[in-house]
């Protein structure tokens, strides 16, 4: 018998017994586990064969009786409980309240396109004195094949007239086709870059500029047919 692993395991028991006994109503599996482990500890200590405390012999004459050892109580071994079930404590929320949802009204239709009026040149007074030549628009508005490469390059196509025309033809355009106007001008070229066809184009200088600044007149014409060609340019 072991006594140091006796007593060890003894007061292991006891102290677990007594933590259990305080809260019965807690005692889980591993605790019962705890409880037949010391148990099993407990048993093969009093059946080992080896004894760790030291013994000491009586040097007191013969006559004299030793003190009488009062023998310990072992505690019973309560047998364990039925386990019980680990039921996981889940926290309680609110139910989840269903929001109301406002119906969603259909996008509105966006406004009409605003159509801008095409731009109408100012009235401006009719140049005097002038001659107008031989066969009067058709000279001005007709049209010869290139045949050279320069004049071939000439005619390659443009696709904004403000940006193709230099500031220095654009002051010589102003003076001698829109009577030194300028806002006459940017009018006529806003108004030619707003057409899809060279027609509608020559429809409009022809009711607005033609006539009011006297392209036709000898003065004029070379400077209005090179200004015609640009604007044919700009349909090709």
């Amino acid at each position: 018998m072991d006594l140091q692993k006796t007593k060890i395991y003894l007061d292991k028991l006891s102290r677990e017994y007594a933590r259990m006994a305080k809260d019965t109503d807690n005692i889980v599996r591993l605790d019962v586990d705890i409880m037949a482990s010391y148990v099993r500890e407990l048993y093969d200590a009093i059946l080992s064969a080896e004894t760790t405390l030291p013994v000491k012999y009586d040097t007191e004459p013969v006559h004299k009786k030793a003190p009488l050892v009062q023998p310990f109580e072992v505690p019973v071994p309560v047998a364990p409980p039925a386990a019980v079930a680990f039921v996981p404590q889940v926290e309680a929320r609110p139910p989840i309240v269903p929001q109301e949802i406002a119906p969603i009204s259909p996008p509105s239709p966006p406004p009409p396109p605003v159509v801008e009026p095409k731009p109408t040149a100012p009235v401006q007074p009719v140049p005097k004195n002038t001659e107008p030549v031989q066969g009067g628009l058709e000279i001005l508005f007709e049209e010869k094949k290139a045949r050279e490469l320069s004049e071939k390059l000439s005619e390659l196509p443009i696709a904004d007239l403000k940006k193709a025309i230099a500031l220095n033809d654009r002051l010589l355009l102003t003076s001698e086709l829109f009577a030194g106007d300028g806002k006459a001008f940017e009018t006529a070229i806003g108004g030619i870059n707003e057409f899809s066809t060279f027609e509608e184009a020559q429809a409009y200088l022809v009711e607005y500029f033609v006539v009011r600044y006297a392209w036709t007149d000898k003065k004029r014409l070379e400077t209005a047919k090179n200004f015609i060609k640009l604007v044919r340019r700009r349909f090709k």
